[in-house]
């Protein structure tokens, strides 16, 4: 019988990290930690590790790798599967990962006689997948995180040779909400005209939401869009993945003049990362004019107390699955067990019938 443990990641947003144990071999699914000051561990122990057969990390961000350094302290030497990109993208390597290559999308990887699995694109960072995992007679999907409508990046479903699925795993990181992401680009841009006069401030992370925003609107503004350094890799990751990306034909020019160390414009659209706040309250203290805006959960940074109310908008952006999403996600993958992940919304007694029920209290 699959032993399932939740050691983070159900009913809160953070430290994903769940493992599952048969007949003595185990997997585990993720190993990151919560992303606040004190960097939250997951419950993982010298024990689980003990048993592990493999490690499968579904992207870089710190909500899903931040624990790996744990596994390399007690000693773990079994495989870290991730895809090329996601090895590039972390902060240091370790000797223990193995790859896939973007020409293997589709194939069953062999890892041992009990373990083998199927990746496909997930949409929310470059680089970032799904699994399908066959592991001891058992069948597993993880969704990682997920975005089905992303502007540049390709996110597609499971195959379906895997078989009926005995567990599934899937993000429901915005079951609150119900969203078009198109529409949310297109209202952005309406913001933006409006305010044509106005400097505008884009608080942002190493993200998919972060390159789709972005592309968007140096496609569809007449203004000159600033990218702070600290975004350079993340839009040379594009390049380096084209097989990852939307053919979009403006990516090119994009990168010419938009990716290069240049002189701070007066009136651009200014995207800098969200934990510098520095940056962004010396942009305000040039441009006293300037909006902010941001496309995700309300920030309440220091830099927005001394703003007036029509200095702050917020336009939100998906970057994981909404109610919609994770009811078709849920259908589609049919599993005899679903668990909800990435969510104070759900846990572990969630359930697709549970969620169906809710339909009239999403927003």
């Amino acid at each position: 019988m699959l032993n399932v443990e939740i050691l983070g990641g159900v009913g809160e947003y953070g430290r994903n990290c769940f493992y599952l144990e048969k007949d003595g071999r185990a997997i585990l699914l993720d190993c990151g930690v919560m992303n606040n000051r004190e960097k939250t561990m997951p419950t993982l122990t010298p024990a689980h590790m003990a048993k592990l057969d493999a490690v499968f990390i579904s992207h870089s961000h710190i909500d899903h790798v931040g624990a790996l350094p744990l596994l390399e302290q007690w000693g773990y030497k079994g495989q870290l599967i991730m895809s090329e990109m996601t090895a590039k993208q972390l902060k240091r390597t370790y000797p223990n990962i193995k790859t896939f290559s973007p020409r293997s999308i589709s194939h069953w990887l062999h890892i041992n006689q009990h373990l083998s699995f199927q990746w496909g694109f997930s949409g929310h960072l470059i680089g970032s997948v799904w699994y399908s995992i066959r592991f001891l007679g058992e069948v597993i999907f993880f969704s990682g995180d997920y975005v089905l409508d992303s502007y540049l990046l390709k996110a597609n479903l499971p195959y379906e040779d895997c078989g009926k699925y005995n567990v599934a795993f899937i993000d429901s990181g915005h079951v609150e909400k119900t969203i078009k992401n198109e529409e949310v680009l297109q209202q952005i841009v309406e913001f933006i005209c409006t305010n044509d006069s106005r400097p505008i401030i884009f608080p942002s992370s190493f993200s998919g939401k972060t390159a789709d925003i972005a592309i968007y609107l140096f496609a569809h503004s007449t203004r000159k869009v600033y990218m702070d350094h600290a975004f350079f890799p993340l839009f040379e990751d594009y390049y380096d993945a084209p097989e990852n990306v939307v053919p979009t034909p403006i990516l090119p020019l994009f990168r010419s003049e938009c990716l290069q160390e240049t002189t701070v414009e007066e009136n651009a659209i200014y995207f800098v990362p969200e934990r510098d706040e520095a940056t962004i309250s010396q942009l305000f203290k040039n441009s006293p004019s300037a909006i902010v805006i941001f496309t995700g959960y309300f920030n309440k940074a220091c830099y927005t107390q001394p703003l007036a109310p029509h200095q702050v908008k917020q336009f939100f952006y998906k970057t994981h699955p909404d109610y919609k999403d994770i009811i078709a996600l849920s259908k589609h993958i049919n599993a005899e067990k679903t668990i909800y992940f990435h969510s104070h919304f759900t846990n572990e007694e969630t359930t697709l019938l549970t969620l169906i029920g809710k339909e009239a209290d999403i927003g």
